[in-house]
């Protein structure tokens, strides 16, 4: 029986290690920023132009998620993970057209669906196999992985483009990231765990409950912010004096702040609930954003901009406990998906209103200010859900 249970555990261990790989390399999407400019400079176009190829794969990724529970029960978990290794390798034969529509579609649309299918199904597959007492720690991991894969790419893309050119140096990047996916695949058949979600005719009426949009409000204004700071990072620190160089450091800190961040907010989540946890993140995020629009230092810029892509990291590793604590792990795929479309208007409306606030006045205090203030209203919602959404499981 020892040596049976070892053998279980293994199995799920291959699971987990297989869907922190896919996390690692979909989380690649976040290096946006050591793109930007060079996206600028092929296509001739402005700050706004080029913030939509990015707001679009963030739709792109709430698409993936929101449909996510779908593609699990009809697809073999196998077939899943071999598309999120070959849709980054489409779209970049697309967005190398060196045209805004390409990146639009190579960029924004194929490689994005792959981020989320690949964040979407990592998240299903770990609450299958993961106990109920250790969900929060596993399911911070994941959301850690994606972000440390900003981190990794936000250096790996400007070695390879300073080594080869933009174009070369980005095709090398995405053959990367997978190449890796594919060993993952490898790890998960491997396990020969089958993971296939049920169907769940009988939550479709949830979605109307008001205690769900309080949750997918909360969610939207919690992680604004962050997707702001993280989409405009680079630009933000050279505003403020900042040196190319210490941008992209700026950035790499900021995605690795927030991989920390997720999974100690994953452990705080098994330790104490989610409610309040969220609710003293979000109250310093607001500080810190505040901070921001009145601190013209690059080095305590650099500390609070850490700070808010740290709180954001935060904020969206507790969510998928927290969604999966109150409707359970048959139920969360669905819901979740429904809930994570907070995230992807927030990616739509916050990259893309920064860049035309930027352009209007050339700065970013106004929408500093602005995340503020949604920062503040999120954790007023968030303080004001029921007492029993602050348990562990319900």
């Amino acid at each position: 029986m020892e040596i049976l249970a070892l053998s279980e555990k293994n199995k799920q261990s291959f699971v987990v290690i297989a869907c922190l790989l896919i996390t690692f390399c979909m989380g690649s999407i976040h290096a946006f920023s050591t793109l930007i400019e060079n996206i600028e400079l092929q296509i001739n176009s402005g700050r706004m132009a080029s913030s939509l190829v990015y707001s679009t794969a963030l739709i792109s990724v709430t698409v993936a998620v929101f449909f996510g529970h779908i593609l699990y029960r009809q697809l073999s978990p196998l077939l899943i993970i071999f598309l999120i290794a070959t849709l980054p390798l489409m779209g970049v034969l697309i967005s190398n057209t060196g045209s805004w529509v390409g990146w639009i579609i190579g960029y924004g649309l194929f490689f994005g669906f792959a981020s989320g299918l690949g964040y979407g199904f990592s998240l299903h597959a770990v609450s299958s196999v993961v106990s109920s007492q250790k969900l929060g720690l596993a399911l911070g991991s994941v959301t850690a992985s994606y972000a440390f894969g900003a981190v990794v790419f936000s250096i790996v893309y400007p070695l390879l483009f300073n080594q080869f050119t933009f174009k070369i140096g980005y095709i090398f990047g995405v053959a990367i990231l997978s190449i890796l996916v594919i060993i993952a695949l490898f790890l998960f058949r491997n396990s020969k765990i089958n993971i296939i979600a049920k169907a769940n005719a009988s939550i479709n009426d949830q979605g109307n409950n008001p205690k769900f949009f309080r949750l997918w409000l909360g969610y939207f204004l919690g992680v604004f912010a962050g997707l702001m700071t993280i989409g405009h990072a680079v630009p933000m620190i050279k505003a403020t004096g900042g040196s190319a160089t210490i941008a992209i450091i700026g950035i790499t800190l900021m995605s690795f702040g927030s991989g920390v961040a997720g999974v100690y907010a994953g452990w705080l989540s098994d330790r104490f609930g989610c409610k309040r946890p969220l609710v003293v993140i979000l109250i310093i995020n607001s500080i810190a954003l505040f901070s921001l629009t009145i601190i013209i230092n690059i080095n305590l810029t650099l500390i609070l901009m850490i700070l808010v892509a740290s709180l954001y990291g935060s904020v969206i590793a507790i969510y998928p406990t927290l969604v999966s604590n109150i409707f359970g792990p048959d139920k969360s795929a669905w819901a979740y998906g429904r809930i994570f479309t907070a995230w992807g208007f927030a990616g739509l409306a916050s990259p893309s209103l920064a860049g035309w606030l930027f352009e209007q006045s050339k700065q970013y205090n106004s929408s500093l200010l602005m995340a503020f203030i949604l920062s503040i209203l999120s954790a007023i919602i968030i303080s004001r859900l029921p007492y029993n959404f602050n348990t562990s499981r319900q």
